[in-house]
């Protein structure tokens, strides 16, 4: 170990410079991982899950993250352990606005051209957090890069409650360990190929629309993709559609209502098989682009009557079909919206969607779907290690999708000068996070992060108020769910209430 000292500098082993703002720790030894020096594309496996295990991630999500990295194309070339992590004490604390931001400065060899570089930061909470290079976070992009990359790794601080289950680790920010990933990257005459994950969620993740039954409702594959012609010979009753969220899928994004076998059927049953899943990109397309591809797929000369299950960013599109503008522009007739139930949506936007905050967006994601995971988190979280690697490589662009929940944005101003339709029934479902009690340390170390950052109650990723109370377009009387309910935005559909209320709330066909 040596010893970091205030403002100092540090020289280490494979061209590592490490460099102190504000903060003085001690040092470990820089760990070089093997196959480093070759091209990442020709590099073999290597047990990072087990590394992250060891940096005190909690065991299910270290499996979890690092079978996705590795699956991400995504190798570890350095590891950096930093401990004793000390900033002196600011009059006001370190969280005022007019207080630089003490933390670390890591400048590493830059990749080769055809690759991408990130950081990975774990905390000895167990909490992870995504760190770009001085070059990509100003939309320099990879291949301009130079012979170096710098990261900047800022050093918040705070205590946490304290238990025998954390082993004595009781504050955020004392100890970290910092990875530097590589990964391979697409070129296009000579440059880093721009949207990139554009390219990968039109592979990956493109529209999709299915009739299904109980039995099909969870596989992608299953079910009927219907077409207009189909939609009109049933357009004698109204349609249950479920429009999932950001990263997600419609059979993991529903998961928990189809873990539900008995709320399932009674679902199908109640609306005669006329049960709808839209399948949709999330990142690189508006929720506009997304809700016109719906409409293009409609009858053109009925309107059908849909009931509307979203859940986040779904909720958006489901408010974007009913919009009469739209459904001229693609000559359809809009559909009559009966019930349109939000579940977590970003009606008033989400300060985690801000540009200068996206990173803290894959920060709560990834932390989440490992730290609260279900049998589907595997299918979410490579999206959000594709959205890393472009972010990565400077390209600043391509990523619409998530610009949309940004509060600023003008299309989100636009929606919420409209209120809530007097036609038809809006339902709200929203959450007011805090750990469950005997919840585990990583957990409550993410709490307190995103807390900070929203300033007011919150799912982790919408706040609480957000959801029924946007602008003009405000919804009466919503279920919100209680702090200390342990129900954060990517598990509302595995409490009972939210369920239970569901069913209410759906009046079938």
């Amino acid at each position: 170990m040596s010893e970091l000292e205030r403002d100092g500098r540090m020289d280490l082993p494979y061209g590592v410079v490490l460099r102190s703002s504000d903060v003085s720790g001690r040092v470990g030894e820089v760990r070089r991982w093997a196959g480093a020096g070759a091209p990442v594309r020709a590099a073999e496996p290597v047990a990072f899950a087990e590394q992250l295990a060891t940096d005190r991630v909690p065991a299910e999500a270290a499996g979890l993250l690092g079978t996705a990295i590795q699956e991400a194309g995504m190798r570890p070339v350095l590891t950096l352990p930093l401990s004793e992590l000390t900033v002196p004490a600011r009059p006001g604390g370190h969280d005022r606005a007019d207080a630089a931001a003490p933390g670390v400065v890591l400048q590493v060899p830059a990749p080769g051209e055809d690759e991408g570089q990130v950081v990975l930061e774990v905390d000895a909470t167990g909490v992870v957090r995504w760190v770009v290079s001085d070059t990509a976070v100003g939309g320099g992009g990879t291949d301009r890069a130079g012979a170096v990359q710098t990261f900047r790794v800022s050093m918040e601080q705070f205590g946490l409650p304290g238990g025998a289950q954390d082993r004595g680790l009781v504050g955020f920010g004392v100890r970290k360990v910092l990875h530097v990933l590589r990964f391979p990257i697409q070129r296009v005459a000579g440059r880093v190929a721009e949207f990139a994950v554009g390219r990968w969620e039109k592979r990956f993740r493109p529209y999709g629309l299915r009739l299904t039954g109980p039995g099909s409702f969870l596989t992608p594959t299953a079910g009927e993709t219907v077409t207009a012609d189909r939609l009109a010979e049933l357009a004698d009753r109204p349609f249950l559609v479920f429009v999932h969220g950001t990263f997600s899928r419609c059979h993991s994004g529903f998961h928990g209502i189809a873990a539900d076998g008995q709320l399932l059927r009674d679902l199908h049953e109640r609306y005669r098989d006329r049960v709808l899943v839209f399948d949709h990109p999330t990142v690189h397309l508006d929720p506009a682009d997304n809700a016109r591809w719906l409409l293009e797929h409609l009858p053109a000369d009925r309107p059908l009557t849909f009931d509307f299950v979203t859940h986040s960013r779904g909720g958006l599109v489901a408010r974007q079909l009913g919009r009469e503008a739209l459904a001229r522009d693609v000559r359809r007739p809009a559909p009559c919206v009966r019930t349109l139930i939000h579940v977590a949506t970003p009606n008033a936007g989400t300060v985690l969607a801000d540009e200068q905050r996206l990173g803290r967006l894959l920060d709560v994601f990834t932390n989440l779907l490992g730290l609260l995971p279900d049998e589907m988190v595997s299918s979410t979280l490579e999206v959000v290690l594709e959205v890393a690697k472009h972010c990565a490589t400077g390209a600043l662009g391509g990523l619409e999708g998530l610009a949309a929940m940004d509060p600023a944005s003008s299309a989100l101003g636009e929606l919420n000068e409209a209120a809530v339709p007097a036609a038809g029934t809006v339902r709200a479902i929203t959450s007011d996070f805090g750990p469950a009690d005997g919840a585990g340390l990583a957990i409550r170390a993410l709490n307190r992060l995103v807390d900070h950052l929203f300033g007011t109650g919150n799912d982790l990723v919408v706040p609480t108020e957000g959801v029924h109370r946007a602008g003009a377009y405000v919804v009466s009387d919503p279920l919100v769910i209680p702090s200390g309910s342990g129900v954060a935005h990517t598990d509302f559909f595995r409490d009972a209430d939210v369920r239970t209320r569901l069913a209410q709330w759906l009046p079938g066909s």
